[in-house]
């Protein structure tokens, strides 16, 4: 299923948004890692269309899991970016610019995102790759 990232707010505990599907329902809310620039908060990854892939992936210590991979992301600073993920996480902490996934927005944080990224699994069940629209 090809989806819609549409971003909501940018702040010191991240970049919260929520992700749509084609219909516009919504799938879950999103967050994303805030990078400093100036006086503003930014995520890694620039607006625009990308193409995602299903691949097994390791983070830090955890066990490798199936994720979905964000492709083709142009690079953010001076630095090459890679591995842009659908993970599980809460906090502008937990994501290295990665694409966190939660059922609800707490105070400074997302929420259940366990239960978010299964959802999200389950609904690209049998689907090797999407086109993901970021706004």
């Amino acid at each position: 299923m090809d989806l819609k990232l549409i971003r909501k707010a940018y702040t010191l505990y991240g970049i919260f948004g929520e992700t749509r599907g084609p219909s516009d329902e919504l799938i879950c809310v999103t967050l994303e890692h805030a990078y400093k620039e100036g006086d503003n908060y930014v995520p890694k990854v620039a607006p625009g269309t990308y193409t995602c892939v299903r691949g097994v992936h390791k983070l830090s210590n955890l066990n490798p899991f199936e994720a979905f991979e964000v492709k083709g992301v142009p690079s953010f600073q001076t630095c090459a970016v890679s591995g842009i993920l659908f993970h599980i996480g809460n906090y502008n902490r937990d994501s290295e610019g990665c694409v966190l996934l939660g059922m609800g927005k707490g105070t400074g944080c997302i929420l259940e995102s366990r239960e978010a990224f299964d959802k999200f699994m389950a609904l690209q069940e049998g689907v090797d790759s999407f086109t993901l629209q970021i706004e």
